[in-house]
């Protein structure tokens, strides 16, 4: 890989599964997601909510790998097929009246023990401040409603620490002080820095430190691409 494409290509996160998802204070929302693969679980109409950044993004993405589905966003327009056995379905705040009534079709046929068997939802807002129609939000309801707790700044600088300590790297306080401080603080952005801060490190055979950082930086700033 040239230097070019290391540098450029820093900032893609992992990709996101049920396995990476850094837990904090949400243990029982993925033990609800990871139930879905099993025989008989509790509840599998499942809706997430919280603040961006939180993960529930992340956790949808996870859940459609952990069953072989898609993930459809809010945005998009759908139609409701009765022979889809998972049914995920992110920003259903911004589904359209159309497809809304074809989420309350899905959900009717989800609760009269057809297809779909899964259908995992999520969106910023709390179920009661969902501005879509009631019947659906009723139905929504009937599920198991989660909200998806952010990580805070002391258990991200921690989960920081402890994936750098697995990659045998030293980071200091300052480091990661300094990551929290001027990068997107969702974790999928912050795991990407640590990623290719690491490949940085090894090519310049220089410990990690804020003057490396900031050298990192620039260096990357100036092989922008412009189209």
């Amino acid at each position: 890989m040239s230097m070019q494409q290391l540098l450029l290509d820093v900032f893609t996160p992992p990709k996101p599964n049920l396995g990476n998802f850094l837990v904090g204070k949400n243990a029982q929302v993925l033990h609800s997601l990871h139930a879905l693969a099993q025989p008989s679980p509790a509840n599998r109409l499942i809706y997430l909510y919280g603040p961006p950044g939180c993960g529930k993004s992340h956790l949808l993405k996870g859940a459609a790998e952990l069953l072989g589905a898609g993930v459809l966003k809010g945005a998009d327009r759908f139609v409701f097929k009765s022979a889809t056995p998972t049914l995920i379905v992110d920003d259903i705040d911004q589904l359209t009246p159309y497809s809304q009534v074809q989420l309350f079709n899905a959900c009717n046929a989800h609760l009269a023990g057809e297809k779909p068997v899964n259908i995992v939802m999520g969106s910023t807002y709390h179920p009661a401040e969902l501005k879509i129609r009631d019947d659906l939000r009723t139905r929504i309801s009937a599920g198991l409603c989660w909200r998806v707790e952010p990580l805070t700044d002391e258990e991200k600088f921690n989960a920081l620490q402890a994936v750098a300590r697995g990659r045998g790297l030293e980071l200091s306080e300052e480091v990661v002080e300094y990551a929290l401080r001027y990068f997107q603080r969702d974790m999928g952005s912050l795991m990407a820095v640590m990623d290719g801060l690491d490949r940085f490190s090894l090519e310049q055979h220089k410990p990690v430190s804020v003057h490396l950082l900031r050298h990192w930086m620039k260096r990357r700033e100036s092989l922008v691409v412009k189209e």
